[in-house]
Order: C-alpha cells, then structure tokens, then sequence
C-alpha cells in the first residue's frame, strides 16, 4: 500500500484532502466531517496529488528540507536542496551562528528552531541545472570520538553509530555481542534520548554524564546487561590493584574525560620543575588558552613517593598571558583549575620556544 505522510495532499472520491496526524502513528483524513484513517480506504481510490515537502526561508530565498535533526531546539543536522543561490544564501545565515540577518528572519515550515551561535559547519555539492544540495551539521553532533548525537538512516545506521562510539570513547570493556541490548539498557535508564528528526533520518543523544567518576555509572549498566543476559561469567572487568588513592581527572564544562587526560599525558613527558631554569628560549609543551587568556607550559612537576596521590601534574609553570590587558609574567599555573574553567590545549602547537619576554620564538632561534 501506498504511504502516506502528514500534510500530503490526496484525492479522494474526486477531492483533495490533507492528510493529518493521528494517535498511534495513524495518520487520517477528515472526510464528511469525520475522522477516517487511510488505512482503513482501499488503495486504489487514492491519489497522491501533491507530497509535503518542509521549506527553510529567507529573504526570498527558499530550499526544500530534506532532512533535519534538531536536539531540543537547535538544529545539529539540515539537509537542504534547491537553487544554488538560494541555498548559499540560506546556509551562509546558519554557518554564522544566526537566525536574524539584515532585518530577515530564517523560517522553517515545520516550525521554531533555532542554531547554535558557534555556527556549524557546510558541506556544499553542486548539481545540473543550477541547483545545488547542502548539508549543515554543528561539529559535536556527528558519531565521533568527542561527539554525543549519534545519526543514521534506520535503527541499523543508528546501532552502527553506537557500536563507533563505543569504541572510541568509551575506556571500558564490554560484551560486543549485547551491544544492542546495552543501547536498550542505556535508554530505558534515561542515558539515551531521541531526537527531534523529519525526513529519512533517525537521531539519539547520549548523556555526556555517562563519563563522570570515571565511568562508574557506565560499567553498572553494562555488568547488569551482562548478568541480564547470563554472560557475567564470561565478562569481568579488569580490577586494577591500588596502593594509593589516584587522582581524579578535572571536571571540564567542554571537555571529555580522555581529552582531559590527553592534556596530563603531554604533562607527562615534559621537563621537570626548574630543569629548564639555564635554558633560553624554553621548549612550550603544553598551550591552553580560553577566549581571553593563554597559559605557556614549559614545565611540570611530577610528584614524589609521598604524594597522597598519583597520576596528574597540578603544578606546572610557564608564562600566562592577558590578552585583554595585552600582558603576561611567569609564574607557577594550577592546571586543574584551568581545566575546570573551561581552558582547552591547542593540538597544532607544537615545537614552539617562548623567550624571556613572553615571545614565541621559531626553533631555529634557539
């Protein structure tokens, strides 16, 4: 039988109707001022006249919605085509983190939305004829190592993007073969949400709290989906033996716990406090910085014996710079507090000097 979707246009006993949305997924007709489901019509006195396509608007400009993810109000995934000029122009709007442009509004005929200020990012194809096919996605919304919305055609697609994030991000083992019924788990505990989505296209979000105290609350839901299953006993996790209380990674309001990590594993390898004190210009080895100041790390302390815990490099030193004020000074810099206000480490700044001044300086200066 021939489906059809909410606001399709068919005709039927020679009028049109707009097919509605009922309950249960039923979709109807209100015909002689009566509810009538169209599963309940024989198909062949049913044509289709005119298929609803959703529209994003501006200025003039129009493109039909192919598909689109929205995770509360924000769109996270858009894919639009139509005239290339139009689509420039509607995505040119989106990219830039607005919905509001020289006095011109961004509509969408399946109602409010809104986009993230930070932009996303375009993908743009062109086609015969003028037209042109575009796909907008802000960047943390795509299965990856440091995303959390997961997308896919189809349940399939969906469990695929799962079993990626899984591997990816998540530090503990668990029993490929439940991976299914761990996703079930996940979402009966509230740790899975679905997202707003129109067109062929599914979408889930997952908690980013399931990475909090090291994953504790994760490695529950997976032991229980084990014993659920009656695999417990072939499934247990490793116990680490501890002689002392290790140290907690900083909580980060942008941060994934492994990310955080990352920034202690460069700790990790660089010169001790004071080993650098007869060199100029010194070695960076870790540069994190937020929207107004920028941290120089060149050295860092790696604890002793004694230490009541092990495992992260708080006291580093380097130079710190305001770039408000336009200055800076060296001193001692507490990394965790960094962390904790929502300092990230520059990944493509590597072998870089600093002088006595505060100047990054070329290797060959050295």
């Amino acid at each position: 039988m021939q489906q059809f979707n909410k606001k399709d246009i068919i005709t039927y006993q020679g009028k049109d109707f707009d097919v509605r949305e009922g309950s249960g997924e039923r979709n109807f007709i209100l015909f002689n001022h009566r509810v009538l489901y169209i599963e309940d019509i024989n198909p062949d006195e049913i044509v289709l006249k005119e298929k609803y396509q959703a529209k994003m608007l501006y200025a003039g400009a129009e493109a039909t919605v192919l598909a689109c993810v929205k995770d509360g109000d924000n769109i996270v995934y858009l894919e639009l085509v139509g005239h290339e000029d139009m689509v420039k122009s509607i995505t040119s709007v989106i990219m830039q983190g607005r919905i509001k442009m020289n006095e011109h509004y961004l509509s969408y005929t399946e109602g409010y939305f809104n986009v993230h200020r930070g932009g996303t990012r375009r993908m743009l194809r062109q086609m015969e004829n003028g037209y042109a096919h575009a796909i907008c996605y802000h960047s943390p919304s795509v299965s990856d190592t440091n995303f959390s919305c997961l997308l896919g055609s189809d349940d399939d697609d969906i469990l695929g993007s799962f079993k990626t994030w899984l591997n990816q991000t998540n530090p503990l083992p668990y029993p490929p073969e439940l991976v299914e019924d761990l996703l079930g788990n996940l979402a009966l505990k509230g740790k899975v949400e679905e997202l707003d989505c129109y067109g062929p296209i599914k979408g889930i979000k997952m908690d980013k709290h399931l990475g909090d105290n090291e994953y504790e609350a994760f490695q529950e839901i997976i032991l229980e989906t084990a014993w659920e299953k009656g695999v417990a006993n072939r499934y247990v996790p490793p116990i680490v033996e501890e002689t002392k209380q290790k140290a907690t990674l900083p909580k980060s309001p942008l941060l994934y716990p492994h990310q955080v990590q990352a920034i202690y594993d460069k700790l990790a390898i660089m010169p001790k406090t004071y080993e650098l004190d007869a060199i100029s210009p010194k070695p960076v080895g870790v540069k994190l910085f937020n929207s107004s100041m920028t941290a120089y790390v060149v050295e860092a302390d790696k604890g002793g014996v004694d230490d009541e815990r092990e495992g992260l490099q708080t006291q580093t030193f380097g130079y710190f710079y305001n770039e408000g004020y336009q200055e800076g000074e060296w001193g001692y810099i507490n990394v965790d507090e960094l962390i904790e206000c929502g300092f990230e480490m520059d990944l493509y700044f590597e072998n870089q000097y600093i002088d006595g001044g505060g100047n990054i300086v070329e290797k060959a200066a050295a």
